[in-house]
């Protein structure tokens, strides 16, 4: 038996491959993939007789449900143009039940194998990969959706509409262009979505194509007149949502992301090393992430940055610091000596919100940074960061508890810095309190614990603090994550660190080379979280698989435990008996 597995995490699979060798006395042949884009390229004579999918196996770059309904789907679908779809073993999300309208969708184009609920567990999937489900197994819960055409919709989302319009509207009344950008339009999308895009264009676009524009006569034609729909005095289309269907693939850009291994304790042989080293960190060339560090002042958020950076940058990694904090440090420590980099550096932001690239360059690092004290409002965050990404591998913001909310909506990733100093506590609770208030999810969130010593104060203790916020009179409570399971790491304090900081700050340098060896460990597995870079070196040059605990990662400096791992990455914990 032969499988390909998509289910981001290699200890869940072995788990799942030993049961079924075990339970059906079968050898599982495997292999484990981390995104739908590498599924469907390793499916391509890849000669496997069983996939094993899980819903959650990537981070979207977007909350919107359907959007990301629609990724899937048509990740799938691509999957089958290349495998028989009775062969997929699907593993839904929790909020999935059998008969909703995206599992009606696969079970039209033949995957009729879906664990949903209670069946999510290992030895369900292992009996699926042994008798896949068929057709009339399962019928009864698609009866009135069975045989529909999945691919006969007519749809365009609200941002792209929205986004038409602003294009036109950016003319400013200037009709050069209009015939050339209906023309791009049109080679975009089929005449029935034309049709519906055409209702909401300005009235004096719509008059200047209808005397000078083939491609928009064309679309026109056979169409029952009717009144179009009114485009609302604000230039949305809020008001017209039960016209437009918000369903289209285009909306989700595909970002590709390696998933962390989180496990309870490492596994070390040699023959999981070379697989890991073979499967895991091959990096796709697109691979993009936007990453936001933030914590209360003096914890060493950008000091926390530049080390990261530093790791990323020296791997021929493109990194892109961009700060969006009130101080700006970033503008003082890379521009303190060239008049000209103070020129460049204080505009690189604002040509960045505009769509140009332009910033303070240092190899493989690009400095984003403004004057200290200027207004962060002024900045369109989504095209900014837009702009930062498309030109750089990961993003790294460098931000404060005053940093407008926006950035940490765009950002995949939070990781919020804390020391040992206690008092700080509060003022992270109040952050995290914020942000979740306003739409934030929690799953976002990473710790660091900076300038770690080991003392009464564990790190558990200050996971603890941070996960609950307390009013100041302690009379109200609010539960913000639950601590046994958030993923942190520990960056030690070390006095020969601090000197070299401090001659470091001193001579304006951002060189972390003769930091301690377990400082850069330290920084190295965290930039591995970020960008995976494969395998960590230790001092004496023997070779450590990154795999990571979720008390705070594996200790370098430690002999680890050979044993088994039962548990399983975010995703896929619950289902697994």
């Amino acid at each position: 038996m032969k499988v390909l597995f998509g289910l981001n995490n290699d200890d869940t699979v072995k788990s799942i491959v030993k049961y079924y060798e075990e339970t059906y006395k079968e050898k599982v042949e495997y292999k484990n993939v981390y995104y739908f884009k590498q599924a469907v390229q390793e499916l391509t004579g890849g000669n496997y007789d069983r996939v094993v999918l899980l819903e959650n196996l990537e981070k979207y770059p977007t909350n919107n449900q359907a959007q990301i309904d629609d990724f899937i789907f048509h990740n799938i679908d691509a999957m089958t143009d290349e495998f028989d779809a009775k062969k997929i073993v699907f593993i839904a999300s929790d909020r999935r039940e059998l008969g909703d309208e995206f599992l009606a969708k696969l079970f039209n184009i033949g995957v009729y194998t879906v664990l949903t609920g209670r069946d999510r567990t290992k030895s369900k999937t292992a009996q699926a990969i042994n008798t896949p489900k068929m057709k009339k197994d399962v019928k009864q819960y698609y009866e009135n959706s069975a045989n529909k055409n999945v691919y006969s919709k007519v749809e365009v989302s609200e941002i792209e509409i929205q986004r038409i319009i602003s294009y036109y509207q950016n003319q400013k009344g200037d009709t050069s262009k209009y015939v050339e950008i209906f023309d791009k339009i049109g080679a975009q999308y089929t005449n029935e979505q034309l049709r519906i895009i055409v209702g909401f264009l300005p009235a004096s676009v719509k008059d200047f194509l209808k005397e000078n524009s083939d491609r928009y006569n064309q679309v026109l034609v056979n169409v029952e007149v009717s009144p179009a729909p009114a485009t609302p005095a604000n230039n949305t289309v809020e008001g017209v949502k039960e016209v437009v269907t918000i369903e289209k693939q285009p909306e989700i850009i595909e970002k590709i992301v390696v998933k962390q291994q989180n496990t309870q304790a490492a596994v070390l042989t040699k023959v999981v090393e070379k697989e890991v080293v073979r499967n895991v960190y091959e990096v796709p060339k697109d691979y993009k992430k936007i990453v936001c560090m933030v914590g209360a002042p003096k914890v060493g958020t950008t000091f926390c940055i530049n080390a990261i950076s530093n790791a990323l940058y020296k791997r021929d990694v493109k990194v892109g610091i961009v700060d969006l904090t009130k101080k700006r440090d970033t503008y003082t420590l890379y521009t303190y000596d060239n008049e000209g980099k103070r020129a460049i550096a204080a505009e690189s932001m604002k040509y960045a919100s505009n769509g140009l690239n332009e910033p303070l360059m240092y190899g493989k690092l690009s400095i984003y940074t403004g004057m200290p004290g200027e207004d962060r409002r002024q900045y369109d965050a989504t095209k900014m960061l837009e702009t930062i990404s498309n030109n750089n591998s990961i993003v790294l913001l460098d931000c404060d508890f005053s940093t407008p909310v926006d950035y940490y909506r765009l950002a995949q990733e939070i990781y919020v810095i804390q020391d040992m100093d206690v008092l700080n506590v509060s003022l992270l609770t109040i952050f995290l309190r914020e942000i979740k208030a306003r739409g934030i999810p929690m799953n976002k969130v990473r710790v660091i614990i900076n300038k770690h010593v080991k003392c009464a104060l564990t790190a558990m203790d200050i996971l603890n603090g941070i996960a609950v916020y307390s009013s100041p009179d302690l009379k109200m409570f609010d539960n913000l994550f639950v601590s046994s399971e958030m993923t942190y790491y520990t960056i030690p304090f070390e006095q020969e660190n601090y000197v070299r900081y401090v001659e470091m700050m001193y001579k304006y340098t951002n060189t972390f080379k003769s930091f301690t060896d377990e400082f850069k460990a330290s920084i190295e597995q965290i930039a591995n979280v970020i960008y995976p870079l494969g395998v960590t070196k230790t001092s004496s040059g023997s070779s450590i698989v990154n795999k990571y605990k979720k008390n705070g990662g594996l200790n370098l400096f430690k002999k680890p435990k050979i044993t088994e791992v039962k548990t399983a990455s975010s995703g896929f914990e619950k289902v697994v008996e």
